[in-house]
């Protein structure tokens, strides 16, 4: 700044007068600021100024008095520009060597006041010209210039930037010469056109994802340039006379961002989750370890089969995590067949309060307590999605554990992104060792691999699986973790498990502990249970204490009826349940399977609905079979009953029902006594007489079943001997000796009591 300039800010600071204008970057700032602009160059001792209009481009200094042009400011006849112009913020080596080139050429004419003189002026740069062999016209610019840009040596540098740039309208004046056919250039109206092209682009471009700026060019000449014929057919404008596609995506461009383009076609949530900007990044909000603890499930990528039969395939299981934001740790988990709910995210925080020895001896996988140091510390903030996260149920968290959840906004994955990374990590970590791994790109794959065929790992070996894969993350250092330099100096390595214990003394605060049994009781989920006189029912299985034994819930239960007590659970085990005395809700006790159930010890609640549905599929499918099976005993039954009825109904006609049963003890004994010989003759083989029946001879009412049903309808008839007076035998009836057969003039009843008789003589004797 020169020292006029100096001079002139210094008393117009005095005034304070509004019409300055401090560091103008663009002319146009100063059009619209409105009335005349000058810019000091210099002031004399005897009160004279030198000024220059920089509203002119076509200006030179001007001599005036200096009083008078502070009177002219206060006066809001112009306005002065103090201050130089601003310095470009990139310019090239070949700009500065212009710059220095132009200083060069007018340093010695800048040097001496006579050059504002404009009689002096042109004798001085004609002589610099003829001694530099630069024209005068070039000279006369860089004044110009230096002038007009405070007298800075950077108002001199070339601004390569605006070259080509300066147009007046929306379409260059003279344009390129098209291919083929010769047309006029079809010049743009900024009025008319550009508003077309701009309706054109939010009407047929922005309203979705699949169309294109070529389509709506073209809707836009169907709509705004095209006319009808003496037909009546609508024809497009030619060439020359409409926008042309070029003209078209320039308009587009400039007054279109790129961002505003995919928002409005994508949306702001996809935008936001696979375009947008990530300036923040994951430790933004994370204050210390224990301040946020995300929390989210997904579907695994690895078919199981089931624990009892490895043939059958059980699907995919559901695998929750919990991430410390600010450590990386994984403090969290929990893997099983339920899909994602509320129970199963209760199943994953239960963990972090787990024995983790236990845990570990269960899975077979080496334990080691500098891998659990999170064990038992809650942090003060649960960040998960719109799921399960914001049911009723997620009070329990609130309320009995002192911490807060927050839910992010639906279709935000990247505002957890820690935990939504550390499912891909856990994936990539068994994805080439797990026989069943489905990579996730198969599912859109035509003609995909059937990885479900590998199958070979239960539910308890992947849990050990993810349960290994967790230590080997919680061990490894991480490359791109953010830290910060007081962690760098005290040498800390960017280790999950290490990061959590040298910040855990600034997490105090945030973090509390809870014991696992306060835990089962606050947050296992409940459910209801029927008391039976078998032990306390609960989702097919059996349980009993021997407090309730004591108590005789389970005698009150077979004698006077069931009833709803609560129970809590978890849904990984079986074994056990927590029930609550309906009439004490602080008392509780822990059942255990009973002897009935015994077999289900070891099994998840899950893999027990699994197997009792397969049981029950089981029985469905033999359903069919015993149906007819019993249809064929029906049909065989029959062909038994149904002649034995008509024979005893034809025998007993006329008779009453009390002489059918007056001599029952006497028939009873000779009917013993009839069997007794029979079954005596089966059983010794050697006392048959010639005329015996084989054993293997099969009695005559017996009627052979042959495939389903079928049977031998063929019986004995009666003798011929006997009288057609006399009622018929039944038949298949065995039929008396020869020796021992009545006359044929005796009736049935006459027979029946001469053959009781006679046995009873043999026995008395």
């Amino acid at each position: 700044m020169s020292t006029a300039q100096k001079h002139l800010d210094t008393e117009l600071t005095t005034l304070r007068h509004p019409k300055v204008v401090q560091n103008p970057v663009k002319n146009d700032l100063l059009e619209r600021a409105g009335g005349t602009r000058y810019r000091l160059l210099h002031v004399t001792e005897d009160g004279q100024a030198w000024v220059v209009n920089v509203s002119d481009p076509n200006c030179w200094p001007m001599q005036c008095q200096y009083a008078s042009l502070i009177s002219s400011i206060a006066a809001d006849e112009l306005s002065i520009v103090v201050g130089s112009e601003s310095q470009l913020p990139f310019y090239s080596h070949h700009a500065d060597v212009r710059r220095r080139k132009a200083w060069e050429v007018i340093e010695p004419l800048v040097a001496d006041t006579a050059i504002f003189d404009s009689t002096l002026r042109g004798p001085l740069v004609k002589a610099r010209a003829e001694e530099t062999g630069i024209s005068k016209t070039t000279i006369y610019k860089y004044l110009n210039t230096y002038w007009c840009g405070g007298q800075s040596q950077q108002a001199l540098l070339p601004n390569f930037l605006d070259i080509g740039t300066k147009q007046t309208g929306n379409t260059h004046g003279r344009g390129r010469v098209p291919k083929g056919e010769r047309y006029e250039i079809f010049q743009m109206d900024p009025k008319v056109d550009v508003p077309n092209i701009k309706e054109a682009v939010e009407k047929h471009y922005l309203n979705g994802e699949v169309s294109t700026l070529k389509h709506a060019w073209l809707e836009m000449l169907r709509e705004k340039y095209s006319y009808l014929d003496g037909n009546g057919n609508q024809l497009l404008k030619p060439s020359g006379e409409r926008p042309s596609i070029r003209q078209f995506r320039t308009v587009f461009k400039k007054n279109f961002s790129y961002e505003t383009t995919m928002r409005r076609k994508k949306g702001n949530k996809d935008f936001d989750r696979d375009h947008g900007q990530n300036i923040t990044g994951a430790l933004y909000e994370a204050i210390c370890v224990g301040h946020i603890y995300e929390i989210d499930a997904t579907i695994a990528d690895v078919w199981l089969v089931a624990k009892d039969n490895r043939a059958k395939i059980i699907g995919k299981p559901t695998m929750y995590l919990i991430y410390d934001r600010y450590s990386r740790l994984c403090v969290g988990f929990y893997v099983g067949l339920e899909h994602a709910s509320w129970e199963a995210a209760m199943q994953a925080i239960l963990s972090i309060a787990e024995d983790k020895e236990a845990l570990c001896a269960k899975y077979n996988v080496p334990y080691d307590p500098a891998d659990w140091l999170a064990d038992g510390y809650f942090g003060q903030k649960f960040l998960g999605d719109l799921g399960e996260m914001i049911s009723r149920n997620s009070n329990r968290i609130c309320d009995g554990m002192q911490s807060t959840v927050a839910n992010t906004r639906a279709l935000s994955p990247q505002s957890k992104g820690t935990v939504e990374c550390g499912f891909k990590l856990i994936h990539a970590s068994i994805a080439s060792l797990t026989p069943g791994y489905e990579p996730p790109r198969n599912a859109t794959r035509r003609r995909g691999k059937h990885y479900d065929r590998d199958a070979s790992l239960t539910l308890d070996e992947f849990i050990a699986l993810i349960l290994a894969a967790i230590i080997k993350h919680n061990r490894n250092p991480m490359r791109g973790y953010d830290m910060p330099p007081t962690m760098a100096l005290r040498e800390c390595p960017p280790i999950p498990r290490e990061i959590w214990a040298d910040n855990l003394r600034q997490g105090a605060g945030a973090m509390s502990r809870y014991s696992a049994e306060y835990l089962h009781l606050q947050l296992l989920p409940r459910d209801k249970a029927i008391v039976r006189g078998k032990g306390i029912y609960f989702k097919g299985c059996y349980y009993t204490c021997p407090e309730l034994e004591k108590l005789g819930w389970f005698v009150m239960a077979e004698n006077k009826g069931t009833w709803d007590v609560e129970v809590s659970y978890d849904r990984r085990l079986v074994d056990e349940i927590i029930v609550y005395d309906p009439k004490n809700s602080r008392r509780h006790y822990t059942c255990t399977l009973t002897d009935r159930n015994l077999y289900y010890a070891g099994y998840s609640f899950a893999e027990v609905k699994y197997v009792q549905s397969e049981v029950q599929a089981t029985i469905l499918q033999g359903e069919d079979d015993a149906l007819q099976h019993r249809a064929d005993f029906h049909k065989f039954a029959e062909a038994i009953t149904k002649p034995a009825r008509d024979a005893a109904r034809k025998a007993t006609n006329g008779a009453s029902r009390a002489s059918r049963k007056a001599d029952i003890a006497a028939d009873r004994i000779a009917e013993r006594a009839t069997r007794r010989q029979k079954e005596a003759a089966i059983t010794k083989p050697s006392s048959r007489g010639k005329g015996s029946p084989s054993p293997a001879t099969a009695p005559n009412n017996v009627v052979p079943i042959h495939g389903h049903g079928a049977r031998d309808t063929t019986h004995q008839t009666a003798t011929s001997n006997t009288s057609s007076t006399e009622p018929k035998m039944p038949t298949g009836a065995p039929s008396a000796a020869p020796a021992d057969t009545p006359e044929p003039s005796l009736t049935l009843q006459e027979k029946l009591r001469l053959k009781r008789q006679e046995l009873i003589n043999g026995i008395i004797k």
